[in-house]
């Protein structure tokens, strides 16, 4: 869960303004549906506003590019707790996952290590992108099964 805060609100907001016509007021009301519910969580508001940004060749801005890399890495982080392999998106966001196999690891850097870049990272995680086709920095036996969290939206 990704809660709001106003820079990444705000960051949302200038995105969605740039965006041309449906895809704006079609995200507007889901950001604002976002926030009205009682938990609220940015994740899918944050990578559809990313995805909607990247088709029209926009750059999402630093501010939205973090909060989008920090929500998905967590979300990845829900669904595959553990701490077997890191996976590293510099310089915004870094989580260790688990498979239910691998070396049980506890302290310092693992031995499977994953490292993209954020434009790779979010294009992985929105399905823009496949994991074949992405530069990825990765080292360890059990790296690739990274491979299986993407994309992350439902």
């Amino acid at each position: 869960m990704f809660k709001p805060d106003p820079r990444t609100i705000a960051a949302l907001r200038d995105s969605i303004a740039q965006l041309a016509e449906p895809a704006a007021s079609c995200l507007a009301r889901e950001l604002d549906a976002v926030l009205m519910a009682s938990v609220p969580d940015l994740t899918e508001v944050l990578l559809r506003a990313v995805d909607a940004t990247a088709a029209a060749d926009l750059l999402p801005g630093r501010a939205l590019t973090a909060s989008a890399c920090r929500a998905a890495a967590k979300r990845i982080r829900e669904r595959h707790p553990g701490g077997s392999i890191e996976l590293r998106i510099p310089p915004f966001s870094a989580v260790q996952l688990g498979f239910g196999d691998g070396p049980k690891h506890t302290r310092g850097t693992p031995p499977n290590v994953v490292e993209l870049d954020a434009e790779t990272f979010l294009a992985l995680a929105t399905g823009r992108l496949a994991w074949g086709s992405a530069r990825v920095s990765a080292s360890g036996v059990h790296a690739d099964q990274v491979a299986a969290v993407f994309p992350v939206t439902r």
